[in-house]
């Protein structure tokens, strides 16, 4: 697990959705085990706008984006390469 997605695991392990996770690995459904809703994905999308210093787009606010872990980590590192002078 690289570090965007150590610290996307990390921030979905601290929502309250997820008190009774103990092992969430990179491909795990987020949705089938119950760890995101709409508040907690404006949460994220917010948290990693911030985080990571990118924008996701309204169009990139998709299940298929926010399904795993490997899923959002795959996102973040589109939309880090996508912002002025990429990364």
């Amino acid at each position: 697990m690289d570090s965007i997605e150590s610290a996307v695991r990390e921030f979905l392990l601290q929502l309250p959705t997820a008190r009774k996770i103990r092992d969430l690995k990179a491909g795990d459904s987020l949705f089938q085990r119950g760890l995101l809703d709409s508040q907690g994905i404006i949460n994220m999308v917010t948290f990693f706008e911030e985080t990571f210093d990118i924008e996701i787009r309204d169009d990139e606010v998709v299940p298929e984006n926010f399904e795993t872990v490997r899923a959002l980590s795959r996102l973040i590192k589109r939309a880090m390469r996508a912002r002025p002078g990429g990364a």
